[in-house]
């Protein structure tokens, strides 16, 4: 059984030391045959580091390391050798003294590794001498550029910091365009997570090739389908079956459902590859890509725009919407776009036009955020609202409905006093928490993995909640400054149970009634609905 190279991303050392390795040079062929200039956005943790190292060997002209995969063993692919600049901005300088100094001594040090003398100037000529001076000793040289956004992203709360590196980034990149049209540049390729508008970057090479909707990415980073049963059944799939003692159908289904989804052209769907090593190798469902590094600035932007986490679950753009990305005006679903938080669900073309309709991946991205959000939007820890979920679920399944509402009551605590309107008048106040209240409610539905409806419209109006458990039904109305009863007799009187009444679980009426002075529950009432 071949080793599982989880946090690895060095080509060589993954083949020489016997790891896994899902083989992707059939496509990284079709790039360096099809093209020169590129660029691709894609998230965290999804390869884009190992695909560079991969690009590093083949120009490097070491085909042993390729023996038995696809570029080396069908394709006509030469093998020349070519003198190979890579940067991986993760691993320079974040502050703008030490990125300079970062970037200058990695110039330096790649001139004194070639033999090559370069001008102890601006980082600008001292890149455009190193490139120019090593192809003409030697041959057309190929850069490869890793995260070449995190001096940026790193400081999207600090947004004088982000300006100044993104010139430094500017004055790095602006001669690749030259040396390109002189014939210095056999090959650039540049990862990143995001892709920002106004970095001179895109603006200078606009001969690029954004590979971010590409078809000849499409499966470029990621794992198939296709390739998860081809490459992990006899081993992984089989003892981790066992292991969880389900059959292989029912494991493939919940692989399936937590970890596919990601997709840049919706039919070619992507397991996150750090998720699936993860849970091959721990044997259980868990939040693996995104317990490796959420930012809380993106749950608290989330919270402090006012953006209602509902309206993520299906958001509608254009073919713009994917080169807007800009740093002076940060738009919220561009970022949880190219961070991995949003994906491609659905393209609806309108003649020459296209539609682009994001959501939510998988469960592990739904389930990690909507926890996260819920953190953010009570100002909880972590530990007091995973607590209260597991009370709130536990008491649903039994139809405790005190245990409920306590844990809801517990949630709900003191967030008035984070908030804090520009309009000071107690209508202003109430307005803010009435909207907290139901972002709060979505949130904890959405959260608990039972059947759960929020706003049911009826015939005769709209049900605020339903959840549905193996052995009851709860139908939940919610009032402001109204007493409890009343939204029992609004379930009835409303005919909302009529839907519901073939069924043969215990279903529980339950108004719950929220004070407007006390920003919490004030009173609530449920009762078992007679037949």
């Amino acid at each position: 059984m071949k080793k599982l190279p989880i946090g690895l991303q060095n080509f060589k050392e993954i083949i020489e030391h016997g790891y896994l390795y899902v083989d992707k040079t059939q496509q990284i062929y079709e790039l360096i045959d099809k093209g020169k200039l590129y660029f691709l956005s894609r998230p965290r943790r999804f390869g884009k580091s190992l695909l560079l190292t991969t690009l590093r060997y083949i120009f490097d002209g070491e085909k042993d390391l390729f023996e038995g995969l696809y570029i080396a063993e069908k394709t006509d692919y030469q093998w020349d050798k070519h003198p190979v600049l890579q940067f991986n901005f993760a691993e320079i300088g974040k502050e703008t003294s030490s990125l300079k100094k970062g970037i200058t001594y990695i110039l330096q040090d790649y001139a004194q590794q070639y033999g090559v003398e370069i001008p102890d100037s601006d980082i600008r000529l001292q890149f455009k001498f190193l490139v120019k001076r090593i192809a003409e000793k030697y041959t057309s040289v190929v850069v490869l550029i890793d995260e070449y956004d995190k001096p940026i992203v790193d400081f999207l709360t600090a947004p004088e910091k982000a300006a100044a590196n993104r010139a430094v980034l500017g004055e790095f990149f602006s001669p690749l365009k030259g040396l390109d049209s002189q014939g210095h540049l056999h090959f650039l390729f540049i990862t990143g997570v995001s892709k920002f508008s106004k970095v001179s970057l895109f603006s200078d090479l606009n001969n690029l090739q954004d590979l971010t909707i590409d078809p000849l990415a499409y499966d470029l980073l990621g794992i198939t389908h296709s390739e998860l049963l081809e490459y992990f059944t006899k081993n992984y799939i089989e003892s981790t079956a066992k292991h969880l003692k389900m059959s292989q159908e029912e494991l493939l289904k919940g692989i399936k459902l937590w970890y596919n989804g990601y997709s840049y052209d919706v039919t070619t769907k992507l397991y996150n590859p750090f998720s699936v090593l993860s849970f091959f190798a721990k044997k259980y469902f868990g939040n693996f890509w995104f317990a490796t590094g959420t930012p809380t600035f993106l749950v608290e932007t989330i919270r402090d725009r006012g953006i209602n986490p509902k309206d993520l679950e299906e958001v509608k753009v254009d073919i713009d919407f994917f080169d807007k990305f800009s740093l002076e005006d940060l738009e919220m679903t561009g970022l949880l776009f190219q961070t991995g938080y949003l994906t491609i669900k659905q393209i609806e073309r309108k003649g020459y036009r296209a539609n682009y309709f994001l959501g939510y991946p998988n469960v592990e991205v739904y389930h990690s955020l909507t926890h996260n959000l819920l953190q953010a939007f009570t100002y909880k820890q972590h530990g007091t609202v995973g607590n209260a979920l597991i009370r709130m679920q536990e008491g649903l399944e039994e139809g405790n409905l005190k245990a409920f509402v306590h844990q809801l009551e517990i949630l709900l605590a003191d967030i008035s006093y984070h908030l804090h309107p520009k309009d000071k008048s107690e209508e202003a106040a109430f307005k803010m928490w009435e909207g907290y209240f139901q972002t709060i409610i979505y949130l904890i539905s959405s959260f608990l993995g039972l059947h759960v409806e929020c706003e049911i419209t009826k015939h005769k109006g709209r049900l605020d909640l339903i959840v549905e458990t193996e052995k009851f039904l709860h139908l939940m109305e919610f009032k402001l400054d109204e007493p409890a009863e009343n939204a029992i007799k609004q379930i009835k009187n409303r005919e909302y149970i009529k839907s519901y009444a073939n069924s043969l679980k215990t279903i529980y009426l339950v108004g719950i009634g929220f004070s407007k002075t006390e920003r919490n529950v004030e009173a609530w009432e449920a009762e078992i609905w007679e037949r």
